[in-house]
């Protein structure tokens, strides 16, 4: 894996700044392919896949997935790996509450609305797994800007995995996992970036995300 230059404030000025997101209908794949899946873990180098591997473990495959249909509260969100030398700082730390919400699952796909702090996103996610177990992955692309000399202007599209297993009283077992696939500016190299394969692991930290309604 190539050398990473990476700063840590750069990460707090990106988890701070909000976004709006959305797909549209071509990202849909066929139904019944599991290549997004591939998709995303294939831009983990492998020098770093073992690690994720460990800490973000096996995702649910198959077919008929659960109804996840819902709204959840991940509470408390834990950092729990990440390919950034140095990071997490203080994993035991929880973050901000996220709230998730699906709806109009379907045909292997389902609607995401995650709200984390300031930042709202809204996603066509596709889903994938059996009786309970589920993995759902979608791709976002993030706009934001880096208040400097000069307003610095970043895209950064990330690809988004999050499993668990669901019942009447929430999802069990949930983690996500956040993997950078691009990053764009317009600072002319002057501002470091992540690189494409960077990731970042979360979990919920008391092992139940609860259902809201």
């Amino acid at each position: 894996m190539k050398k990473q230059i990476i700063r840590i404030f750069i990460l707090a000025m990106i988890v701070s700044f909000a976004s709006c997101t959305k797909n549209d209908d071509t990202t849909i794949v066929p139904v019944g392919t599991e290549s997004y899946i591939d998709d995303i873990l294939n831009v983990i180098p492998d020098s770093t896949m073992h690690v994720f591997e460990a800490a973000f473990g096996a995702v649910p495959h198959g077919y008929i997935p659960a109804n996840i249909e819902g709204e959840y509260v991940v509470a408390p969100k834990q950092r729990v790996a990440s390919s950034v030398v140095g990071w997490p700082l203080n994993p035991p730390e929880p973050e901000p509450n996220v709230t998730l919400r699906f709806s109009d699952q379907h045909n292997g796909v389902v609607r995401v609305e995650l709200a984390e702090a300031a930042e709202q996103t809204t996603d066509t996610a596709f889903i994938m797994g059996i009786g309970n177990a589920f993995t759902l992955y979608f791709v976002e692309n993030k706009s934001y800007e880096i208040p400097m000399t000069d307003t610095i202007h970043v895209n950064m599209e990330r690809g988004v995995i999050i499993k668990g297993s669901v019942d009447d009283e929430g999802i069990s077992n949930l983690y996500f996992a956040v993997v950078i696939l691009g990053v764009e500016d317009d600072s002319n190299g002057t501002v470091p970036q992540y690189e494409p394969g960077t990731y970042f692991i979360y979990k919920d930290g008391d092992g139940k995300a609860s259902r809201l309604n």
